[in-house]
């Protein structure tokens, strides 16, 4: 199954914001400064790589297939986004400090070409942060699998367990990997970004299944408060210091993207 996110960019860049709860555990794991070279990859509108320069005051670029998405990023003076995947990032060997995704792992089929990038462009020492779901996390989403329970097993199918990624960040060559756990809640007040289905799995299901879904939560509104419970696994690994992740290719660091 496959997003476009083409066709999707304009209601994403209008529904989706940036996690304080992303930003906060990126600098509290790994120390962020001015100096910090910071890739996002697979970073849509650019929300949190530009919220993580906007607090930590470092210089980001975001790497992005769409270019419906790109086009929406916002300019700052410190932020460079370029056309780019998770399975061919755009830069050179050992460019940066820190590369993180948000909720992207599942749109890449094959984990372990992403992980291998993320190496290569790390530079020794540097870490990489994969916030993604577990199952368990998935079936508890609210208003997502309350009100739309196929989404469940639509993200199920399609998302890589923990263990898996864990398994092959390993295989790469990432070390001290750790995992942690986010979780927030937070009062729904718009139901705008779910009638235009700004998430993914909504996109799968048919359209009985979302109308049903829809008329439940817009009635449960109209009697009082419906909380929204998300969570992130936030996968970390870090290139050890005598790593060498030179690779065979011809591609220069690219400070302007």
């Amino acid at each position: 199954m496959k997003t476009d996110y083409n066709a999707m960019a304009d209601v994403y860049a209008r529904s989706r914001r940036a996690s304080k709860h992303v930003i906060a555990e990126l600098q509290s794991f790994c120390s962020i400064t001015p100096a910090s070279k910071v890739l996002e990859v697979g970073c849509g509108t650019a929300n949190h790589i530009h919220a993580l320069i906007d607090s930590a005051g470092c210089a980001g670029w975001g790497v992005e297939p769409s270019e419906g998405m790109r086009q929406h990023a916002p300019v700052h003076s410190r932020l460079r986004v370029c056309q780019g995947s998770a399975e061919n990032i755009p830069f050179g060997d050992a460019f940066f400090a820190l590369l993180f995704s948000v909720n992207v792992i599942h749109h890449v089929p094959r984990p372990r070409n992403y992980f291998e990038e993320s190496f290569r462009v790390l530079r020794p020492g540097g870490w990489i942060c994969t916030f993604t779901d577990s199952t368990e996390m998935i079936r508890r989403r609210v208003p997502l699998s309350r009100y739309w329970p196929s989404t469940a097993e639509v993200d199920i199918a399609r998302y890589h367990t923990v263990a898996e990624l864990l398994d092959v960040m390993g295989q790469v060559g990432f070390i001290n990997l750790a995992t942690r756990e986010i979780k927030k809640t937070s009062r729904l007040v718009d139901v705008t970004p779910y009638r235009e289905k700004a998430f993914s799995c909504l996109r799968f299901i048919d359209d009985v299944q979302f109308e049903e879904g829809l008329q439940r939560l817009e009635e449960d509104l109209r009697k009082g408060p419906v909380y929204v419970k998300s969570e992130y696994v936030c996968i970390w690994g870090e290139v050890p210091t005598s790593a060498s992740n030179a690779v065979a290719r011809n591609i220069s660091p690219s400070p302007h993207g």
